[in-house]
């Protein structure tokens, strides 16, 4: 394929990232559930409690959006929030009982789904590309203050 019209890194990297997404949620949709809220779960799950705040910054997902997904997951029922016992603004949020077990069959079925995706691979592959992708993510995540700082630099647009 000429260099000019193959698809770079990063394409190819979204296409999968996308496929992943769309069959995370067709996954995921008879539990009622968005591949979305996936990181939230499982951090839920991981520590008792944690604010708005944390998850956004661990997950990486805008405040926004963040408050968005917790309102679905609230009516929903997944999680329950209280405030939080030093910071009147804030709320703490736990996974319901629920929601505790909807995660333990979401991630069964991400488990099938992960399995789907390397089929083929061996799993020396699999190793190597869970390291490649994991230093890309870790190149950008430390470049991505750089560019923020570059942006922000009077007299560029």
């Amino acid at each position: 394929m000429d260099p000019i019209t193959a698809p770079s890194l990063a394409q190819l990297i979204n296409r999968a990232s996308r496929a992943l997404a769309r069959d995370g949620d067709a996954t995921l949709k008879p539990l009622g559930l968005r591949y979305a809220q996936v990181p939230v779960l499982a951090l839920l799950r991981e520590d008792a409690e944690r604010t708005q705040k944390e998850l956004a910054e661990a997950t990486g997902i805008e405040q926004p959006s963040m408050a968005q997904l917790l309102s679905r997951m609230d009516r929903d029922g997944l999680i329950r929030r209280t405030p939080h016992p030093r910071d009147a603004r804030s709320q703490t949020i736990a996974l319901t009982p629920g929601g505790g077990a909807v995660v333990a069959d979401a991630h069964d079925r991400l488990a099938a789904l992960d399995d789907r995706a390397v089929t083929g691979l061996t799993a020396a592959e699999i190793g190597i590309l869970k390291d490649l992708l994991t230093r890309v993510g870790n190149n950008l995540d430390r470049t991505k203050a750089a560019i923020a700082d570059e942006s922000a630099a009077p007299g560029r647009s």
